[in-house]
Protein backbone atom coordinates (compact mmCIF):
# COMPACT_ATOMS: atom_id res chain seq x y z
CA UNK A 1 0.00 0.00 0.00
CA UNK A 2 0.98 3.52 -1.14
CA UNK A 3 -0.01 6.19 0.86
CA UNK A 4 0.28 9.81 -0.32
CA UNK A 5 -0.85 13.07 1.47
CA UNK A 6 -0.70 16.79 1.39
CA UNK A 7 -3.39 19.27 -0.20
CA UNK A 8 -4.26 19.89 -4.18
CA UNK A 9 -4.62 23.82 -2.88
CA UNK A 10 -2.38 24.63 -0.05
CA UNK A 11 -2.04 29.03 0.64
CA UNK A 12 -2.22 29.60 4.24
CA UNK A 13 -1.23 33.26 3.45
CA UNK A 14 -4.96 33.34 1.96
CA UNK A 15 -7.29 32.02 4.24
CA UNK A 16 -10.17 33.55 4.21
CA UNK A 17 -12.68 33.27 7.19
CA UNK A 18 -15.95 34.35 5.73
CA UNK A 19 -16.19 31.32 3.71
CA UNK A 20 -15.59 32.68 0.35
CA UNK A 21 -13.55 30.59 -2.15
CA UNK A 22 -11.19 32.16 -4.14
CA UNK A 23 -11.41 31.67 -8.16
CA UNK A 24 -7.52 30.54 -8.25
CA UNK A 25 -8.33 28.03 -5.75
CA UNK A 26 -11.40 26.19 -7.83
CA UNK A 27 -9.02 26.44 -11.10
CA UNK A 28 -6.26 24.61 -9.52
CA UNK A 29 -8.62 21.84 -7.43
CA UNK A 30 -10.32 21.41 -10.86
CA UNK A 31 -7.47 21.52 -13.18
CA UNK A 32 -5.81 18.89 -10.72
CA UNK A 33 -8.51 16.54 -10.75
CA UNK A 34 -9.18 16.42 -14.04
CA UNK A 35 -5.27 15.57 -14.75
CA UNK A 36 -5.79 12.86 -12.49
CA UNK A 37 -9.16 11.53 -13.55
CA UNK A 38 -7.76 11.38 -16.57
CA UNK A 39 -4.69 9.58 -15.85
CA UNK A 40 -2.47 12.72 -17.56
CA UNK A 41 1.21 12.53 -15.54
CA UNK A 42 2.01 15.36 -17.18
CA UNK A 43 -0.31 17.37 -16.70
CA UNK A 44 0.03 16.92 -13.16
CA UNK A 45 3.86 17.40 -13.30
CA UNK A 46 3.30 20.79 -15.46
CA UNK A 47 0.87 22.44 -13.35
CA UNK A 48 2.97 25.46 -12.44
CA UNK A 49 2.53 26.05 -16.71
CA UNK A 50 -1.36 27.11 -15.64
CA UNK A 51 0.67 30.23 -13.66
CA UNK A 52 -1.35 32.47 -10.91
CA UNK A 53 -3.97 29.49 -10.20
CA UNK A 54 -0.64 27.41 -9.57
CA UNK A 55 1.29 30.38 -7.90
CA UNK A 56 -1.21 31.02 -5.72
CA UNK A 57 -2.10 27.15 -5.06
CA UNK A 58 1.26 26.08 -3.76
CA UNK A 59 3.76 29.16 -2.67
CA UNK A 60 5.63 26.45 -1.73
CA UNK A 61 5.74 22.73 -2.85
CA UNK A 62 6.28 20.35 0.02
CA UNK A 63 2.07 19.95 0.04
CA UNK A 64 2.18 19.35 -3.38
CA UNK A 65 4.77 16.75 -3.88
CA UNK A 66 3.10 13.77 -1.87
CA UNK A 67 0.62 12.98 -4.60
CA UNK A 68 3.55 11.89 -7.23
CA UNK A 69 3.67 9.21 -5.01
CA UNK A 70 0.55 7.33 -5.54
CA UNK A 71 0.41 8.85 -8.94
CA UNK A 72 3.80 7.17 -9.99
CA UNK A 73 2.55 3.82 -9.55
CA UNK A 74 -1.07 4.33 -10.44
CA UNK A 75 -2.11 1.76 -13.08
CA UNK A 76 -5.39 2.16 -15.96
CA UNK A 77 -6.69 -0.52 -14.88
CA UNK A 78 -7.04 1.18 -11.30
CA UNK A 79 -10.43 2.15 -9.84
CA UNK A 80 -9.95 6.03 -8.88
CA UNK A 81 -12.21 7.57 -6.55
CA UNK A 82 -12.22 11.20 -4.86
CA UNK A 83 -13.07 12.11 -1.58
CA UNK A 84 -12.47 14.81 0.74
CA UNK A 85 -13.42 17.17 -2.51
CA UNK A 86 -14.13 20.61 -0.58
CA UNK A 87 -11.99 23.72 -0.36
CA UNK A 88 -12.08 25.26 3.20
CA UNK A 89 -11.14 28.51 4.10
CA UNK A 90 -10.98 29.90 0.57
CA UNK A 91 -7.16 28.24 0.00
CA UNK A 92 -7.28 24.80 0.93
CA UNK A 93 -8.17 22.11 -1.03
CA UNK A 94 -8.06 18.47 0.58
CA UNK A 95 -9.44 16.43 -2.10
CA UNK A 96 -8.20 13.57 -1.95
CA UNK A 97 -8.20 10.19 -3.76
CA UNK A 98 -8.50 6.46 -3.69
CA UNK A 99 -7.30 3.99 -5.98
CA UNK A 100 -7.78 0.17 -5.83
Amino acid sequence: MIIGSGNIVHNLRALNFDGQVFDWAVEFDRYMADAIETRDIGRVLNAGSIGRAAALAHPTVEHFLPILYPLAVMDKADDLAFFNDTIDLGSISMRSFVLS
